[in-house]
């Protein structure tokens, strides 16, 4: 109706805490249905609408944990690290068409995620780091990119520090985060 999509964010998430070892299959299904397959067809649903779009832009909201991964996430650092795949792949096929693909990486963000975690040990509260960004930081640095043109931002960091050390010296990064 009104000519064409400008902007899709795709910012659904949710994870779950504990040893994938232990985990049921239902559990890596629900968080790869909800982190990746459901916003991969979203997107594909809305291409043809932001075919039309004036200076049309896809932003995948991702995490760190799709740069570095963590113990008792996988499942979770999974479904990010293939968003993360697929956003640079569909990033290389629509820049040709005109649509602008942005990958953003937040690290903990202020909201309900962590009161949602699908499956806990024990049933006990999440720890969360104390420091949370404010999802009004997220998009405002989120908007900030779209406005230069970025392909991918990591908001924090913290973030940033984690996803260097894990790329710089990925050895004693894992030994680390084993031992945290």
């Amino acid at each position: 109706e009104l000519g064409g999509l400008d902007i899709l964010i795709n910012n659904a998430g949710i994870g779950a805490v504990g040893p994938f070892a232990g985990a049921s299959e239902q559990r890596l299904r629900q968080i790869m249905e909800v982190n990746f397959f459901a916003p991969v067809e979203l997107i594909r649903a809305a291409l043809y609408a932001l075919r039309s779009g004036n200076s049309p832009i896809i932003v995948n909201v991702s995490s760190v944990l799709g740069h570095c991964a963590v113990p008792d996430k996988s499942e979770y650092c999974a479904s990010k690290f293939a968003m993360h795949g697929f956003t640079d792949s569909l990033h290389e096929e629509l820049s040709a068409e005109g649509i602008d693909v942005l990958l953003v990486s937040p690290s903990t963000t202020d909201s309900e995620f962590f009161d949602q975690v699908i499956d806990r040990p024990d049933g006990k509260p999440v720890s969360v780091s104390p420091v949370k960004m404010p999802p009004e930081v997220v998009a405002r640095k989120t908007i900030a990119a779209i406005r230069r043109g970025r392909r991918e931002i990591i908001l924090s960091k913290t973030g940033k520090l984690l996803v260097w050390s894990d790329r710089l010296a990925p050895s004693w990064m894992s030994w680390f985060l084993t031992k945290k």
